[in-house]
């Protein structure tokens, strides 16, 4: 009897921890908060839904909208800033080792504002 009791003790500890870091609850990507707001910076567009954008502390960042337009022209040249972008720069959803992940600059970002310069 104490053996299933300890057995059911530990079922239930397994499960509660495992229904908590549930990634359905995290507060980061597209849906989560805002960590940095980015208004009218120059940006390039690289394809694939990256630009590149310039940043004080690490010389550039890369942001991926949340919503890819597949009208954006590619910049040709990495010397050529061909947006100027406004937008919500979200929180960064960490892999399963988040102690082995360097700082992170970059990530998603909900487009404000987008013009072709």
């Amino acid at each position: 009897m104490r053996f299933m009791l300890k057995t059911l003790f530990y079922c239930i500890l397994v499960f509660s921890f495992a229904s908590s870091c549930s990634k359905d609850n995290q507060d980061c990507g597209c849906n989560g908060s805002t960590r940095r707001i980015l208004e009218n910076v120059q940006a390039r567009y690289t394809g694939e839904g990256v630009f590149v954008v310039p940043d004080i502390n690490s010389g550039f960042i890369l942001v991926y909208p949340c919503e890819v337009d597949t009208t954006w022209e590619i910049s040709k040249d990495e010397n050529t800033w061909n947006y100027t972008i406004s937008g919500d720069l979200k929180k960064h959803c960490f892999g399963p080792n988040p102690e082995l992940e360097l700082p992170y600059s970059g990530g998603k970002i909900r487009l404000t504002n987008i013009q072709k310069r």
